[in-house]
This record gives C-alpha cells, sequence and structure tokens, in this order.
C-alpha cells in the first residue's frame, strides 16, 4: 500500500506536497518493517529534494520529523557521526519552532544526550542536558516520563564521568528515579525494572567494582 501510495504521486512536481508526503511515508513504512537501508535512501533523498525547493521552509515540520528518524538509522547502521550531526540540528531547530519547554523538543533534547553519551562524550552529554531537564521539571513536573527520561540519561552521563563522588551521585539520582517509576509506572512496568537493574548494577560496582556486577 505504501508504494502505491508513492506510485500515485510521482508523477506530480517535486515540490507538491503530497509527493513529499508519500515519500516520507514511503520510508517511514520501510524502517517499520525493518529495511533500514532503503529507508535511509529513501529519507536522504527526500531531504536533497525538500532542500532544493525555493520555498522549503514551508516543509520544516517534515524536515524535523525526516531528521530525526534518519538520526535513528544512522545510529543503527553504526553512522554515529552522522547521527549526533542531526541531532545536534534538530534540537535547537524544534526549540526555536516550539518552545524550549515542548515534549518534542525535550525529547529530542534527551535523545542528543543519549547519543553523547553512547559516543563516551559524557560531560558534553550532560552539560546538553542540564537546561531541557530544568524545562522538564519546572513545565512538566518530577514525575512526568520526560523529566524522568532527562535524570535517567543525566545520570548515566555522570557514571561516565568515572569516579567515586560522580558514582555515588548517579546512584543518588537511580535511587529516586526507582521510587518515582514504582509509583507513576507500578512495579512490573518493564521501565521501572529496568531502572532497578540498573540501581543494583551501580551499587554493586561501588562496593566491589566490575567484578561484583559480573557476578
Amino acid at each position: 500500500l505504501r508504494w502505491a501510495c508513492w506510485k500515485t504521486y510521482l508523477g506530480r512536481p517535486e515540490g507538491d506536497r503530497f509527493r513529499i508526503w508519500a515519500m516520507g511515508t514511503l520510508g517511514q513504512s520501510m524502517r517499520m518493517v525493518g529495511h533500514v537501508r532503503e529507508a535511509t535512501v529513501v529519507l536522504e533523498a527526500l531531504l536533497a529534494l525538500i532542500d532544493r525547493q525555493p520555498e522549503k521552509e514551508k516543509h520544516t515540520h517534515t524536515v524535523l520529523n525526516v531528521q530525526n528518524t534518519l538520526a535513528s538509522l544512522y545510529g543503527q547502521q553504526g553512522r554515529h557521526e552522522e547521527e549526533l550531526s542531526l541531532r545536534r540540528k534538530n534540537y535547537p531547530l524544534l526549540k526555536l519552532i516550539e518552545g524550549a519547554n515542548s515534549q518534542n523538543a525535550l525529547i529530542s533534547a534527551n535523545n542528543l544526550g543519549l547519543c553523547l553519551h553512547q559516543r563516551g562524550r559524557h560531560a558534553a552529554a550532560r552539560e546538553a542536558l542540564r537546561e531541557p531537564l530544568a524545562d522538564a521539571r519546572r513545565t512538566f513536573g518530577e514525575d512526568h516520563s520526560i523529566t524522568l527520561n532527562l535524570r535517567e540519561t543525566t545520570a548515566d552521563a555522570t557514571s561516565g564521568l568515572g569516579g567515586e563522588a560522580n558514582l555515588r551521585e548517579t546512584i543518588a539520582i537511580y535511587e529516586d528515579l526507582v521510587t518515582r517509576s514504582r509509583r507513576v509506572l507500578g512495579t512490573s512496568h518493564p521501565t521501572t525494572q529496568q531502572r532497578e537493574q540498573c540501581l543494583r548494577e551501580f551499587r554493586a560496582f561501588l562496593t566491589g567494582g566490575v567484578a561484583a556486577v559480573l557476578a
């Protein structure tokens, strides 16, 4: 059906909104069924198509959505610097368009922080998350999922900095995260259980090092 949708609008002019929509739909559907490389090619072509348009500003939200998807696809393929580049583009654009307190902007900030942390840039990750976390707390409160996710990524980045003080700070954050997750999500929720496991591992590392975590 997605291919049929694409073929229906293929004959329209390059900048036609239905052609752009159909191309984006095709790329997203390929990703959903696991065709990672094919989805990447389609969505890269879509960005190039939009970039050629004289009024490309009209398609800003489409560009943001496509860049977000492409960043995930790049990460799946080990193209980490390209992923990071798109994450760095998306967050400030979303802040500009939707405001720093919007859910989309804050989710984008968390994706950026997570990407930096996974690339071993732990200090940069913490700094990137500092203002978004304050915005999330102020806008949504301590128990909202966005705030909890930003705190979790901050804790993980803090642990990556090394040292006992940073590890103790990480444990303190996770202790609070677990308490809030149990109350908000329930003890059987996968996210709660994953945070409990992380807390156990960080505590074990503090007392016994790597061997204690692997035991």
